[in-house]
């Protein structure tokens, strides 16, 4: 597990630190809190926060609310505190401020490593439960829930930020004219595929696919026809021999003061002008801002 140590005593970072690295785990030590709360909001993945108490400018139970804030639902660390004292009143504040577990100093070497495999054991519990709630059984790809949960932590953003909704074309013939084995068989081709260009690339439910692409809608469209074009390009091998597959596809673009669900009804609307238009091809929405008239281009994108 890669684990950050916040412990101001030079010694006592040290000697844990050869506790942990003789175990095999990768250590990012820090001597200052404000350091490892600088280490925690640039966005760096950890498993487990090792801290002390006593700093000189915030609280070690300051580090343990913060470590919890600073990762999302899709990444649980596990917060132990290491303490001198034996102050049953720091064991609630600690356990109160969001640590996990309570070790006191100076620490067990086999105390500490059994502390930590029962870590792992429950983050990796944790990570399953994720996995189930977040990801599409069938195809690995993110699933409708996470797809939306994506969009709402996107709300307030001021970058430009673009949806694409795919649905593929035929679908039901390909289902009832070879069986639905078949049909998830295709489902997985396409989520290979498109995921290969995109690892954000969510299935909403049935046919129907969405990716978030935080660029403009120009490049969300360039995004769009790579994907298009991957699903098109080669017959999909199958148990019932070689598919010929295509998709269809919506983008839309966020636009200042809107909302994603505009942007959601016009990447929508979109789809279907591709599905209505002919079908294997990728459909740009256009909202002229003068005229409040949805204009489409209605074409592969170059």
């Amino acid at each position: 597990m890669r684990i950050l140590l916040a412990e101001p005593s030079r010694i006592g970072r040290t000697i844990v630190a050869n506790m942990l690295s003789a175990d095999g785990h990768e250590i990012v030590c820090s001597g200052d809190a404000d350091e490892a709360l600088a280490f925690m909001r640039s966005g760096q993945e950890f498993d487990v926060l090792i801290t002390a108490i006593e700093f000189a400018t915030i609280s070690g139970f300051e580090l343990c609310w913060e470590a919890k804030l600073c990762t999302d639902n899709a990444r649980p660390v596990y917060v132990i505190v290491l303490s001198s004292s034996r102050d049953e009143l720091k064991l609630v504040e600690a356990l109160d401020s969001g640590a996990d577990d309570y070790i006191t100093k100076p620490p067990r070497a086999s105390e500490l490593l059994a502390r930590l495999r029962a870590a792992g054991r429950l983050l990796a519990a944790q990570n399953d439960l994720i996995r189930l709630a977040s990801y599409d059984s069938l195809t690995n790809l993110r699933n409708r829930r996470s797809f939306f949960e994506e969009l709402e932590k996107n709300s307030f953003a001021s970058a430009p930020v673009s949806i694409l909704m795919l649905d593929v074309d035929h679908f039901k013939q390909i289902n009832d004219r070879y069986g639905h084995d078949i049909g998830d068989e295709v489902l997985r081709v396409i989520a290979r595929r498109a995921s290969a260009i995109d690892k954000q690339f969510s299935r909403l439910g049935g046919e129907e696919f969405g990716l978030l692409v935080h660029a403009p809608l120009h490049i969300a469209g360039e995004v769009a026809e790579r994907i298009r074009f991957a699903i098109a390009d080669e017959p999909f091998e199958t148990a019932a021999g070689p598919l010929t597959v295509t998709a269809s596809i919506g983008v839309a673009e966020r636009l200042p003061g809107s909302n994603f669900e505009d942007a959601m009804r016009e990447a929508d609307v979109a789809l279907y002008a591709s599905k209505s238009g002919g079908r294997n091809r990728v459909t740009l929405s256009r909202n002229t801002s003068d005229s409040g008239i949805l204009h489409f281009n209605v074409a592969k994108v170059a």
